[in-house]
C-alpha cells in the first residue's frame, strides 16, 4: 500500500469510529436511568441479601454457586446462566446497575471487532488492520440500530448478559477454536495468526497456553448457557470437524482426509467435550423438569426432526424478511475491504456452496431448542442474538465467496484492486452517503438510537429514574414492611422491561422485588 492509500484508509476508520460513536451516545447516555426488573431481583436476592448484612466478595461468590445449585435441581439446569443472573450488578447497589448498558453495547462492539481479527490473517499485520474497521463497524451499526428488542439486548441484565454477552462470547470462542485447530506445533502458524514470526518462542508459546485457558473458560460458559447458543456452537464445531475432513488436504484418498481430520480433532478435543459436556449438564438437569411442568404443561411441541425441519424454514424466512437495501448498502460497503484481506489471508476457500449450506445449517439449529420446547423462536434477546447471527453468516458468507473468486481471478483482478486502493474514501463516501439517506428517510422509530434520543428528550427516561428512587427510598426502609406504589408516570420504552404489576397484572414480579428487599408485600394501585 502507499503512503496515501494508509491514510485514505485511516480517514476511513476514523469516520465509521465516529459514526459508530454518535449511533452508541444516546443508547449508553440512558444507561444511567436504567434499574433492575423482573428476575434481577429473583436471581439476585440471596446475593444482594448477603451483601447487605456484610458479606464479602468470597461470601458472595460462594451464595451465589448456592444457588446455581438449587436452580439446577428446582427450575433450569443452564448453571451458567443462574451463575451470570446471580451477579447482577444492581447487588452491590441499584446505582451500579448503570453500567449493563455500557457492558452489553461494549461487549458486542469490541468482540466482534476481536472476531474478525482473530478468524482472519488478513487483518494480522499493521496494513492489513487498516482494513479490519471497514469490515466490522458498517454490521455493527445496523444491529445496534435495527437490534429486534433493545431492552432485551442491552438495559435488562439477565436477558443481555446471558444472550448478547454470551453471543460475544460465543464468537470470540469460536474463532479460538478455529485458530487452535490451525497451530502448529502448539503455536499458531505464522499464516494464520497475523505472522508472529519476529516474536520470541517463549512469548508466543505463553500467549498460546492463556489463548488455550480463555478458550476452555468461554467452552464452559457458551456449553452452559441459553440453548439457542450452546446448540448452534455445538453444530458448529461439528460443522467445523466435517469441513475439515472435506477441505483439510489436497489429496482425496480417504486415509488422507481421516488423517487429516484428526489432526485437527487431536488439537481440538478437549474444547469439544466441554462444551458439549455443559450442554449435556444443563439438558439432564432435574430442574428442567418442574419448569417445563409448570411453563409448558410438561410437554415439548412436537419432536426433534420437526423442530429442525422448523428451524431451517424460520431461519430462511427470517433471512428473507430481514434483508433489504441497507443490508445489501452494508455488504457493498465491506466487499472491497473484504477482498483485500482475503487476499491476504492463508485460507483456501474451497466448496463456497458447501461452505454456504454448511453455514446456514449452523445458523438455523439456533432456533431448534425453543422451537422443540415450546414452538417459537424465542422472546426478543432471542431475536436479538438471531439478527446479529444474520450479520455474521452474511459477512462471513460474503468473505469466503470473495476469497474463493479472488484465488481464481487474483491475477486479473489485481488492477481492479489497485485502482480501488487508490479511491477508497471516494467509494465510501458515496455509498455512506446513500446508506445514511435510506436510514434518515426511513422509519426513524426503528432505529434504536433515536428512540433513546426520544426517551431522554421528552424527559420520560430522566422521570422515570426519579419515581424509581422514589422506590427505593421506600423499599430500603426497614420500618415499611408491607409496601404500595402508585404506577409510573411514563414507560420509556428503550430501556423499561417489565413494571411491578397491579392486581390484575403479572404480580410474580412484585414478590420477586417483595422478596429482594425483604418485604412483606409489595401492592401497585391501579392506574385512573
Amino acid at each position: 500500500m502507499t503512503k496515501q492509500t494508509k491514510l485514505q484508509l485511516k480517514l476511513i476508520g476514523l469516520v465509521y469510529l465516529a459514526a459508530l460513536a454518535v449511533v452508541l451516545f444516546p443508547l449508553l447516555w440512558n444507561a444511567q436511568y436504567n434499574v433492575p426488573s423482573a428476575d434481577d431481583w429473583s436471581y439476585g436476592a440471596t446475593a444482594y441479601q448477603a451483601i447487605q448484612a456484610g458479606a464479602g466478595p468470597g461470601e458472595v461468590l460462594a451464595i451465589t454457586f448456592q444457588t446455581v445449585g438449587r436452580n439446577y435441581v428446582n427450575w433450569e439446569g443452564r448453571f451458567v446462566n443462574s451463575f451470570l443472573a446471580s451477579l447482577q450488578p444492581g447487588i452491590w447497589g441499584e446505582q451500579y446497575y448503570t453500567l449493563v448498558g455500557w457492558w452489553m453495547l461494549g461487549s458486542l462492539v469490541l468482540g466482534e471487532i476481536l472476531f474478525w481479527r482473530m478468524l482472519c490473517s488478513g487483518f494480522g499485520d499493521k496494513e492489513g488492520r487498516l482494513l479490519l474497521l471497514p469490515v466490522a463497524v458498517p454490521t455493527l451499526l445496523l444491529q445496534i440500530l435495527y437490534t429486534p428488542n433493545t431492552v432485551e439486548s442491552f438495559y435488562w441484565y439477565t436477558g443481555a448478559v446471558n444472550y448478547t454477552f454470551v453471543f460475544v462470547v460465543s464468537l470470540l470462542f469460536g474463532a479460538q477454536f478455529v485458530r487452535i485447530a490451525q497451530a502448529e506445533n502448539g503455536i499458531w502458524s505464522d499464516k494464520l495468526s497475523g505472522r508472529m514470526s519476529g516474536k520470541r518462542p517463549g512469548k508466543m508459546r505463553g500467549r498460546a497456553v492463556a489463548y488455550r485457558v480463555l478458550a476452555i473458560i468461554g467452552a464452559v460458559i457458551v456449553g452452559g448457557d441459553n440453548y439457542s447458543t450452546s446448540l448452534s456452537v455445538f453444530a458448529g464445531m461439528l460443522a467445523f470437524y466435517a469441513w475439515q475432513f472435506l477441505t483439510g488436504v489436497r489429496g482425496k484418498t480417504l486415509r488422507e482426509r481421516v488423517r487429516a481430520l484428526w489432526t485437527v480433532v487431536r488439537r481440538t478435543w478437549y474444547l469439544f467435550a466441554l462444551e458439549a459436556g455443559s450442554l449435556l449438564l444443563c439438558i439432564l438437569a432435574p430442574g428442567n423438569l418442574q419448569r417445563m411442568d409448570r411453563n409448558f404443561g410438561g410437554a415439548v411441541q412436537g419432536g426433534p426432526l420437526q423442530a429442525i425441519v422448523l428451524s431451517v424454514v424460520r431461519s430462511a424466512t427470517n433471512l428473507y424478511s430481514w434483508m433489504n437495501w441497507k443490508l445489501f448498502l452494508m455488504l457493498c460497503l465491506i466487499a472491497p475491504f473484504a477482498w483485500l484481506a482475503m487476499k491476504r489471508s492463508g485460507w483456501r476457500f474451497r466448496y463456497p456452496v458447501w461452505f454456504t449450506l454448511l453455514s446456514f445449517l449452523v445458523y438455523a439449529s439456533q432456533s431448534t431448542a425453543t422451537l422443540l420446547v415450546d414452538g417459537t423462536t424465542g422472546g426478543g434477546r432471542a431475536a436479538a442474538v438471531l439478527y446479529y447471527s444474520l450479520h455474521i453468516w452474511l459477512v462471513l458468507n460474503l468473505c469466503y465467496w470473495l476469497g474463493f473468486w479472488e484465488r481464481r481471478l487474483g491475477e486479473r483482478m489485481n488492477g481492479a484492486a489497485q485502482g480501488f486502493l487508490r479511491v477508497p474514501v471516494v467509494y465510501c463516501g458515496v455509498l455512506g452517503i446513500a446508506l445514511a439517506a435510506l436510514l434518515l428517510c426511513g422509519n426513524r422509530m426503528e432505529l434504536s438510537s433515536y428512540r433513546a434520543y426520544r426517551d431522554y428528550r421528552q424527559g420520560w427516561a430522566e422521570q422515570y429514574a426519579v419515581e424509581w428512587n422514589e422506590r427505593f427510598a421506600v423499599l430500603h426502609d426497614e420500618s415499611v414492611q408491607e409496601v404500595v406504589f402508585a404506577p409510573l408516570s411514563v414507560y420509556p420504552e428503550t430501556f423499561l422491561y417489565t413494571d411491578l404489576q397491579d392486581a390484575h397484572g403479572y404480580t410474580w414480579v412484585n414478590n420477586a422485588c417483595a422478596r429482594y428487599y425483604g418485604k412483606d408485600k409489595i401492592t401497585v394501585t391501579e392506574a385512573e
